[in-house]
């Protein structure tokens, strides 16, 4: 696997060789970024992503490549988020441009606003990617914690991907389209 495009193109992502962790291919990453590039601008000089349930780190990577100012990962498996941190450090990638949180999805969005969350780190973002193991169904809880923090800016992108079971039952962010590989779906939505 290898970053698709920007200034970090061809930079090899991973291994991570974990339980758990379903890397999004090249060719999965590709069609989500052209969808999304037509609705936001990563060379955004404020452009603030989220990668919740990070994996391999492929999508935040790809969003900093194409421009993206800062991106947090956020990781629940600490040698996961240590991977992941490998593969940024021999991207030349700064702590700074690239923090990670070694936390829950939906524990990261319910501390955002607490004292403990640090002043220096935004609360909302232009784009939210989320990909959590298949089985564990979080996608409901992560898109209600998303919405009740008011965690996704105005005209911002969620990209949620998941396999074909499971449904996203929200109502207040526009589906913008729904993109199909096998047996994963990727549902990109927009906040108006």
């Amino acid at each position: 696997m290898q970053i698709t495009s920007g200034r970090l193109k061809g930079a090899k992502i991973g291994p991570v060789n974990h339980d758990g962790v379903r890397p999004t291919t090249d060719r999965m990453r590709q069609a989500i970024f052209n969808v999304i590039s037509h609705h936001i601008e990563f060379t955004n000089p404020n452009m603030e992503v989220l990668d919740l349930c990070a994996g391999t780190g492929a999508l935040g990577l790809e969003a900093i490549s194409r421009g993206a100012k800062r991106c947090i990962f956020v990781e629940k498996n600490p040698l996961v988020a240590e991977d992941i941190r490998k593969t940024m450090n021999a991207c030349g990638l700064s702590k700074e441009e690239t923090p990670i949180a070694v936390s829950d999805a939906v524990a990261f969005l319910e501390g955002i606003d607490s004292e403990k969350y640090p002043t220096s780190m935004p609360i909302s973002w232009d784009c939210i990617f989320c990909d959590p193991p298949n089985a564990q169904r979080l996608l409901n809880p992560v898109t209600d914690a998303i919405i009740s923090k008011h965690a996704l800016n105005k005209g911002g992108i969620y990209v949620a991907e998941h396999d074909l079971i499971e449904t996203i039952t929200q109502k207040e962010l526009k589906l913008v389209t729904s993109l199909t590989f096998g047996v994963t779906q990727v549902d990109i939505f927009q906040s108006l």
